[in-house]
């Protein structure tokens, strides 16, 4: 890309805030180094990675990118066997760190963004290294003594052999024959010996080593005789110690070094990583979109920004690429023409540069080889360049370099000579750099230039608004017509005088005024027009947001319409599994039941001895659980098949029931809401309720939710539980239960019970003897709460007297 052009567009200071934006050494230089891509692909991949950043932002926060360094020369040294320094090696550990932790970040964060995660992948985990880094070397950058057994056991001995040395340094500052001779009662070092300050007529009377001496000459520093063996050893520690700790740095590096390859290739990711969190960070700052992009060097900025300006910021919007390849921009100076330039050559770099652009929705950019921008005044006095042979060397550059896929910005085209010549030129110039192929801006005040523009088909005006009332631009950019330079207006607004302006008028000509008050009504037809057509605009988006609000709820009625019919068939459908389960479970809990009562009465009979001994299990109680887990589970069942059959929503009915009327106690109807056959109780009382008894379960339904069926009763034989049959055969109504003991006795009253309420009994007899009453107490006990029964009595005496009961079957009255 150009550099001249880089420069007089400011991307540097786009560079520079995507700076500022990073947060390691390693995004800033990415940053600082920053250049437009020119491929397709690359610039559309930058782009989303820029979007995708933007979307784990919002979703998961800040990126966790504190503690990177830039680690590459120490790790290059430790690849070639160099032993690193401890900060060097704590650098190394905050930044593998960082990359575990930025990993991590990236992979578990819910959302769309498959760019920016396969970065994540690529980051490395060297957790070994940091642990072995984090075990040895504490925050302050020193080998910590637990980092070998070998080095705390030297440096014990080192703090050992110091305190030896102060005691008895200690002992002889504080020594009457020695405090003559001191010059100051304090341990000093000098060349890493513990000594004295002795006074230096005293150091031939001293007994001991003289290693410095004051600047004044006054004072020695000496080591005293009876300390020299211990400073040796100490020494000697210190040296020990040394080789110690170059030995764990040593070790610490080898692991670097191994693993150098993967290090470098991790920091190399962490430094894009950076850069596009920074790119990211900087569109939310300036509430930037990404554009589309196109390969066919069309430009349409919607409401776009300038990034470097600061205020109240007015949005332009301007097109080239598509009807027209060419905009020759005019209006009044201060108008805004130059910004409008810098504007779309700008955003197209930062497009280029993956940085989303402060534009609108919609906004489209086109990836262009190279842009060109000839914008300023460069004189030079040095170079004798005026102000047209500085626009016209730039222009040759253009010509020199330019190709088909260029973006060519021309501020003041054919300036600073003569209008008739500049003109020409400036026209041969943008023929030129159409038949090339290139798209192209230029502003201009040239008259000639604007009629050009309505000559040439791929050549369009354009100008920027000013308020000739106010005197001040709208920095509005209007396609289609030529703006004027409002010369007479602002004259006459500043105070010259109508004499003059009308003067001045008449030397233009009449051909020139007439030329200036079409451009005038133009520009104000234009502005009409313009408004009408933002009006239109506005009432179409809105309308358009009204539909798609519309279509959003309706899709989202539609979406959640059918989960909950999803979620109901699967709940229905979990519900019969589990009904059938614990119905199986029942079932063998009651064959187990059945069998063991059995075996105990065969026992019985067998052997009255093994009686007592024996005491069988009782089923009684196992059965009643049965009974009302199976209530359960026809509740849960029946309340699965119906929210099933909504669900499903068959189209016809398998049969069509007849319609209710004149219900009577044994009717078999169906009751629709649970899809369960029963039969009638009692007929509908005031209310419409009707009393139905379904299987093992009495319901009480409105009569409208029911229906007729003619068809014969289904029952459970209770003697084979696993086997459901249609029974015809004719039940007494009477029951003898002598001889059983009381669980069993019970078991068979509950199945006479309920056959004999199928068979529409009103009055049976149970026989249940006399003997020790045992039986009779248990049979009533049960009749109490049996839901088949309304009441029950003794016999009388020609009924079996107290060996039998009397029971009334049917609701109570």
């Amino acid at each position: 890309m150009d550099t001249r052009t880089l420069r007089v567009l400011e991307y540097d200071a786009v560079r520079t805030r995507l700076r500022d934006s990073a947060a390691s050494s390693l995004g800033k230089t990415l940053a600082e180094r920053l250049e437009p891509a020119t491929g397709f692909s690359d610039v559309r991949r930058l782009l989303a990675e820029t979007t995708q950043a933007r979307a784990v932002l919002a979703a998961a926060g800040r990126a966790p990118l504190g503690g990177l360094h830039d680690i590459r020369a120490q790790v290059l040294n430790a690849s070639r066997g160099g032993v690193l320094s401890e900060g060097d090696l704590l650098e190394i550990a905050d930044t593998v760190y960082a990359s575990r932790r930025m990993r991590g970040f990236l992979l578990k964060t819910d959302v769309d963004a498959p760019l920016v995660q396969a970065r994540g992948k690529d980051l490395g985990v060297f957790e070994d290294i940091e642990q072995a880094v984090e075990s040895s070397i504490d925050n302050r950058g020193e080998v910590m003594d637990s980092a070998t057994d070998n080095l705390r056991s030297i440096r014990a001995k080192i703090r050992r052999l110091q305190d030896n040395v102060e005691q008895r340094l200690n002992a002889t500052l504080h020594s009457g024959r020695f405090t003559r001779m001191i010059q100051e009662p304090i341990v000093t070092i000098r060349s890493g010996r513990y000594c004295i300050p002795i006074r230096s007529e005293f150091k031939g009377e001293f007994r001991g080593i003289v290693h410095d001496s004051s600047a004044s000459g006054a004072t020695v520093f000496m080591e005293p005789f009876a300390v020299v063996e211990i400073n040796n050893e100490v020494r000697e520690a210190r040296a020990a110690e040394e080789r110690e700790v170059r030995r764990i740095l040593a070790r610490l590096s080898g692991m670097v070094g191994e693993q150098n390859e993967a290090i470098l290739s991790t920091v190399d990711t962490l430094a894009q990583l950076d850069l596009i969190f920074a790119r990211a960070g900087l569109a939310e700052s300036m509430e930037a979109v990404e554009p589309e992009l196109n390969a066919n060097g069309e430009v349409d900025l919607i409401e776009a920004r300038h990034p470097l300006l600061e205020g109240r910021v007015v949005p332009m919007s301007i097109r080239v690429g598509e009807e027209f390849k060419a905009i020759v921009l005019t209006g009044p100076n201060t108008g805004g023409k130059t910004v409008s330039l810098k504007t779309v050559g700008l955003l197209t770099l930062m497009a280029q540069s993956g940085i989303h652009i402060p534009a609108a929705q919609g906004s489209r950019i086109a990836v262009f080889d190279k842009v060109f921008a000839d914008i300023g005044d460069e004189q030079s006095i040095q170079q004798s360049l005026s102000t047209f042979s500085s626009h016209m060397t730039q222009i040759i550059n253009v010509l020199s370099n330019t190709d088909g896929n260029s973006l060519v910005l021309l501020d003041e085209i054919g300036a600073g000579t003569d209008p008739a010549e500049g003109s020409a030129l400036a026209k041969a110039v943008m023929i030129e750099l159409l038949r090339r192929g290139c798209r192209v801006i230029a502003t201009t005040h040239y008259g000639e230039l604007k009629t050009f523009a309505y000559t040439q088909p791929e050549v369009e005006n354009a100008s920027v608004e000013f308020d000739p009332a106010t005197l001040e631009p709208t920095f509005e950019v209007r396609i289609g017509t030529p703006g004027s330079s409002n010369a007479f207006a602002i004259a006459a607004r500043l105070g010259l005088s109508a004499d003059l302006l009308r003067e001045a008028a008449e030397m233009m000509g009449e051909t020139q005024v007439e030329l200036h008050e079409v451009i005038q009504r133009a520009e104000r037809d234009q502005r009409d027009l313009a408004q009408e057509r933002r009006e239109a605009a506005r009432a179409r988006r809105e309308l358009e947001a009204a539909r798609a609000d519309y279509e959003k709820l309706l899709s989202d009625l539609k979406s959640k319409r059918r989960d909950m019919l999803l979620e109901a068939r699967q709940e229905a459908r979990r519900i019969v599994s589990r009904a059938k389960q614990r119905t199986e479970e029942l079932l063998n809990l009651l064959r187990q039941s059945v069998q063991e009562a059995r075996e105990a009465k065969e026992a019985i009979e067998r052997e009255t001895a093994q009686v007592a001994r024996y005491a069988p299990p009782k089923p009684a109680e196992i059965i009643q659980a049965a009974r009302e887990e199976l209530a359960e589970i026809s509740d849960e069942a029946a309340e699965a098949t119906a929210e099933a059959a909504e669900a499903e929503a068959p189209s016809e009915p398998e049969f069509e029931p007849e319609p209710v009327e004149d219900l009577l106690r044994g009717d078999t109807v169906l009751v629709r809401s649970v899809r369960q056959r029963g039969s009638v109780l009692e007929p509908p009382d005031q209310n419409g309720q009707v009393q139905v008894q379904v299987g093992l379960l009495r319901l009480s339904v409105p009569v409208s939710d029911l229906a007729r069926v003619e068809e014969p009763a289904v029952t459970i034989s209770r003697a084979r539980p696993d086997h459901v049959s249609v029974s015809a055969a004719p039940v007494p109504t009477e029951i003898h239960l002598r001889g059983l003991r009381v669980e069993a006795a019970v078991y068979e009253l509950d199945r006479y019970l309920d056959r004999a309420a199928v068979a529409r009994h009103e009055r049976v007899r149970i026989v249940h003897g006399k003997g020790t009453g045992a039986v009779r107490a248990a049979v009533h006990e049960r009749l109490k709460d049996h839901p088949l029964v309304r009441s029950f009595r003794l016999a009388e005496a020609d009924e079996g007297d107290s060996g039998a009961t009397v029971v009334e079957l049917g609701p109570e009255s």
